[in-house]
């Protein structure tokens, strides 16, 4: 009995080593990550992508494309944001508590023509590219849109405004 006690001490003790080995991990200076979502297959005039920037730094940027466009497109829009170093840090908290920076997803069926996404996250001189979420299934698929609802929340709600400005008047000049 006194060996099942000393066993199960020593298991709980090296889990909770790693486990803070992993939560006490510093933010590296690199620390990036660049998001793009898109509403996948629709009428040009419905269609829009952009792309959410953050890091490294406090530095932030937000892109929007209308339509099937480019970065060529005169409603291309650019804004810049910032973030602070607190939320920052909690960004990459996020990822790194949530096991992001690895290379194995669980893959489904690819779902043709719906919203597609991409994530790349920079840590340590190292690119981590996630899934679109068109291409994962189950738990990871959760986990992913999970995330995408975690980095929106530090696009200011202006921005979000004005990019569905845009949106309503880039569709209004297609109709006509």
């Amino acid at each position: 009995m006194r060996v099942f006690w000393l066993v199960l001490l020593g298991t709980v003790l090296l889990l909770n080593t790693a486990a803070c080995s992993n939560a006490d991990l510093k933010m590296p200076e690199d620390f990036s990550l660049v998001f793009a979502w898109d509403t996948g297959a629709l009428p040009p005039e419905f269609r829009y992508d952009y792309v959410i920037t953050i890091g490294p730094g406090a530095q932030a940027e937000f892109e929007y494309v209308p339509g099937y466009g480019d970065k060529n497109d005169p409603d291309f829009w650019v804004t810049s944001f910032e973030i602070s170093e607190y939320q920052l840090i909690s960004i990459f908290e996020y990822f790194n508590n949530n096991n992001f920076f690895r290379t194995k997803w669980k893959s489904g069926e690819i779902r043709v023509g719906g919203r597609n996404t991409s994530m790349i996250i920079t840590a340590f001189g190292k690119d981590t590219r996630i899934p679109s979420i068109s291409e994962l299934d189950g738990e990871d698929l959760r986990k992913v849109q999970a995330a995408h609802e975690f980095v929106r929340q530090f696009v200011p709600q202006g921005v979000w405004d004005e990019m569905e400005r845009r949106q309503v008047e880039y569709e209004s000049r297609q109709k006509n």
